[in-house]
């Protein structure tokens, strides 16, 4: 399910999902246990964005997606959940050409009894060519 709002120069994109062994991070990856069988999974997205005076586009993304565990199923190092916050800028240079910036903040937490949570920061500059 998802949706598509655009107000003059701002803009907002929401969208949420939910399903019964499609897995996570990869579909189909550890959407099923051979013992125990099926696993739910479920998250979303929601990105807002501004274009300002200069046609420079700001804009900020919130992801997220979990997964639980199979009916039965004990603790284990399975990933529980993704999420990744981006705040980001991004200008036109020409019709098919952007320069971008942006910063990104992941995270990924297990079903371990204690839960071990990975954390990443990223900077990413570049450009995104259309066609």
């Amino acid at each position: 399910m998802g949706a598509n709002l655009n107000a003059g120069n701002a803009g907002l994109t929401a969208y949420y999902y939910t399903g019964e062994g499609a897995g996570t991070t990869l579909f189909l990856g550890n959407g099923y246990n051979t013992t125990y069988g099926k696993r739910d999974s479920d998250g979303g997205y929601v990105q807002a964005t501004y274009v300002l005076p200069t046609k420079t586009k700001f804009g900020v993304a919130f992801g997220r997606s979990n997964l639980d565990r199979a009916a039965g199923e004990g603790t284990s190092a399975l990933v529980k959940s993704n999420e990744r916050l981006t705040v980001g800028l991004y200008h036109p240079l020409t019709k098919h050409l952007n320069l971008v910036g942006e910063y990104s903040r992941v995270e990924s937490e297990n079903h371990a009894a204690t839960a071990k949570e990975n954390k990443t920061d990223i900077l990413s500059v570049g450009g995104i060519l259309f066609f």
